[in-house]
């Protein structure tokens, strides 16, 4: 059976990918921080449910240990988790929320990659899929630019990493997600969502199912000659 290891699982495009992966075989390692509601939810033998605060490093680390300490393999890693704190103003971006936004955004999903390509070398085979943000593309808000400095670097990684995982048939995809149907709107008290939709050509914004499919396909083995891509998946933005 296929494995599959999904950070930020309890919500949005993670949740989504949890059902997915789930009804298409794969035994499902989820990553949560602190709420579990919607996992829980979910019965499930092949769900096998991990928390760790990608915040702080150590607990990045002992997550991947304590998966293998009930499978030999993970055929797949999707670094989803993300963290996202707009601040009220410029002055008010501080190096503390800029810490905890690059430990979750980019050094845990540096960690895990890292890990999973020295476990998975050996068996030749592997996918890494990295989750970006359309907001890349544009730079992002002077008040939440942790977030979009943090997926940039991200996207970086992707194509350094892929060059390592080539050797061992290990691909490293990003997908830079168009604005989806997420509970991190809701974080910012500024953004109009509605004006937001009216700068997207299709008229409407993604649901988690949507992305969900993609990030199957590049986890899958029909997708074998990519890697090292920043794949765009938005409405026209």
């Amino acid at each position: 059976m296929r494995t599959v290891l999904i950070t930020g699982a309890n919500s949005g495009i993670g949740f989504s990918s949890i059902k997915l992966f789930l009804n298409n075989g794969y035994k499902v390692f989820a990553h949560y921080n602190s709420n579990k509601n919607n996992l829980d939810i979910i019965e499930d033998k092949n769900l096998i449910l991990f928390q760790a605060n990608f915040m702080n490093l150590n607990e990045t680390e002992e997550l991947f240990n304590n998966i293998l300490k009930i499978t030999k393999t993970i055929d797949v890693l999707v670094n989803n988790a993300g963290l996202y704190s707009p601040v009220e103003s410029f002055n008010d971006l501080g190096l503390e929320v800029f810490d905890d936004v690059l430990n979750v955004n980019l050094k845990s999903p540096f960690l895990l990659s890292q890990k999973f390509i020295n476990l998975m070398k050996s068996y030749n085979r592997g996918r890494i899929i990295n989750i970006s943000s359309i907001g890349v593309k544009y730079g992002g808000s002077p008040t939440s630019m942790s977030y979009t400095i943090s997926k940039s670097a991200l996207e970086t990684m992707t194509i350094a990493f892929a060059k390592e995982g080539a050797k061992y048939n290990i691909l490293v995809n990003a997908l830079r997600v168009g604005v989806t149907n997420t509970e991190i709107h809701n974080i910012s008290k500024n953004k109009n969502m509605d004006n937001r939709i009216k700068m997207i050509p299709l008229q409407r914004i993604a649901e988690p199912e949507e992305i969900a499919e993609y990030i199957l396909f590049l986890a899958s083995p029909k997708s074998s000659f990519t890697t090292g891509s920043i794949i765009t998946v938005a409405g026209g933005e």
